[in-house]
């Protein structure tokens, strides 16, 4: 019957845990009153031993609640046990409080005059309000790890001003281009909604409906009412569905009480759900539209979504004389932007003579190097292996007309950069199609002129749906 009655009674705990609070401000009000002149002899001294027996009865109605509600779970067992063993210390200081009271009390009425309390003995008098300075104390750390256990951790300095030589300085305002493909967009977008709006119910602290918002895994497991994400379907997601429930509904989030969360934040969350949920993904892999740009800017700084994400990597400046030797053999190397140092080296027919051997005058500019313009050269699958991995930035490759096959490609998987490939009027087949599978940003393929088949076509699409092969098809024109 008692397990029954459990959870029902256990809800009482945040309304009975106000009352020992009233009864010690009570207490605090009544001893500076008999200490002063005008109540000195009014016997208020009696009354303390009444009133401190009622904190302390108050403190362990508010401990045997607590028990219960800590029995349905859901809250940081550490946490709880420390709010648990103060609160017990806080019921045994009032009860040493009471006792040295009532020994007071009872000297004060063994005295010749009843107006005036006599002195008690030195021990009594010494332990009253040592006992009292405790159950202050005692109460103030208490109440502050029930805080912790409501309102997460850093709820008492959330909003403390800042002060000097406390705290971490506050962070710096992002300044210079943002790497899309190194922003992460559940890490920089969306969780610090979570941080922010939910993690103080539904994190390490506590687990309310047994769910946690803060890692991905957690996220995925979800809670006691099931999965919150439905990826690609915000619509269908709990996570939104019970933020625009009514106000009035008991299952609406925040609780009433809590901030909700901005406009903005909520059209993060649902853009994050609808393009899959992914954890993993940057922002150079998502669809972003216009009207989510100022959102994300808020959370990134300026970024220009028009811009290619390769000119936000930044590289140390290319050696000069390593730009002439490149140009000594009629390569054509220039910045591939006004004030980037990254460079796009093209062979014009002037170089056609470019073969492997001089593949390793790119070496020194291996960093540098965003774009590879080989077409009609004389490189072959032997040189390219040799080279082409160590262009970790490179972000547009052209080897066509060149003798490449299937062999010369596997050495692009390493590139994570690379977002288009010219094999025009090459050997390449659909095996050789297969080495770019893995490339994330890959989105486009010229392949026209090749043995590549549409079957070969479409199976790299799948692996990467964002990526256009372009067969010569009109209808796969890649623009």
């Amino acid at each position: 019957m008692l397990t029954d009655l459990q959870p029902f009674l256990g809800r009482f705990h945040p309304l009975i845990v106000h009352l020992p609070i009233g009864f010690l401000l009570l207490i605090a009000a009544v001893e500076l009153l008999s200490r002063t002149r005008r109540f000195a002899g009014a016997g208020l001294h009696r009354v303390m031993p009444v009133l401190l027996g009622l904190g302390a009865a108050s403190t362990l109605a508010a401990i045997a609640t607590g028990l219960m509600l800590a029995s349905d779970g859901g809250y940081d067992e550490a946490l709880v046990g420390r709010h648990q063993r103060w609160a017990f210390m806080l019921a045994f200081a009032l009860g040493v409080a009471c006792v040295a009271a009532w020994a007071r009390a009872r000297r004060a009425q063994g005295g010749t005059d009843d107006d005036v309390a006599p002195a008690p003995p030195a021990g009594v008098a010494r332990l009253y309000p040592a006992s009292l300075v405790v159950v202050l104390v005692l109460v103030a750390g208490t109440g502050h790890f029930g805080g912790a256990l409501t309102h997460g951790d850093g709820y008492l300095t959330e909003h403390m001003p800042a002060l000097p030589f406390f705290g971490a300085p506050p962070a710096e305002a992002p300044t210079g281009p943002v790497d899309l493909s190194a922003t992460n967009v559940y890490e920089t977008l969306v969780a610090p909604t979570f941080t922010a709006r939910c993690v103080t119910c539904h994190g390490p602290s506590r687990q309310a409906g047994k769910l946690r918002l803060d890692s991905p895994e957690s996220i995925h497991a979800g809670g006691e009412s099931g999965a919150v994400l439905v990826p690609g379907r915000a619509v269908d997601s709990l996570l939104v569905k019970r933020v625009f429930l009514p106000l009035s509904d008991g299952k609406v989030m925040p609780p009433r009480g809590h901030q909700a969360p901005s406009h903005a934040e909520m059209s993060l969350l649902r853009w994050w759900i609808d393009q899959g949920a992914s954890f993993d993904a940057s922002l150079a892999e998502v669809d972003v539209t216009p009207d989510l740009e100022p959102a994300i800017a808020d959370r990134t700084g300026p970024i220009d979504f028009t811009a290619p994400a390769i000119l936000s990597v930044s590289v140390p400046a290319a050696s000069p004389a390593a730009i002439e030797a490149l140009r000594a053999i009629a390569l054509k190397v220039e910045p591939l932007r006004a004030g980037s140092s990254l460079l796009m080296v093209e062979a014009p027919p002037a170089a056609r003579a470019f073969d492997d051997g001089a593949l390793a005058t790119l070496e020194p500019l291996a960093e540098q190097i965003a774009w590879l313009d080989l077409g009609g050269t004389q490189v072959t699958d032997e040189g390219l292996t040799r080279v082409l991995p160590k262009l970790v930035n490179l972000w547009r490759l052209t080897l066509a007309r060149t003798a490449v096959t299937d062999a010369g490609l596997a050495p692009l998987r390493s590139l994570q950069r690379l977002e288009a490939v010219n094999l025009y009027a090459t050997s390449i087949t659909d095996a050789g199609l297969r080495s770019l599978d893995s490339l994330p940003r890959l989105r486009a393929v010229y392949a026209w002129q090749t043995r590549v088949t549409p079957q070969g076509a479409d199976a790299l699409r799948q692996a990467l749906p964002r990526v256009q092969v372009n067969l010569g098809d009109p209808a796969t024109t890649v623009p």
